[in-house]
């Protein structure tokens, strides 16, 4: 049976990885509405990370 523990730490690799590429793309050079979407993202997985690091 996989332990909780293991669970949040996979979560957190996942929105990691999810910020990561999220970040590139809203500080990158693409079109507007692209960024804008990717900030949004990221802030989202901000929040998604500190959500689940205290689950």
């Amino acid at each position: 049976m996989i332990s909780h523990r293991l669970l949040v730490n996979l979560a957190v690799l996942l929105v990691n990885s999810a910020y990561l590429l999220a970040n590139s793309c809203c500080t990158g050079d693409f079109a507007p509405f692209a960024r804008e979407f990717c900030c949004f993202i990221r802030e989202f997985c901000l929040f998604t990370r500190e959500f689940v690091l205290y689950w």
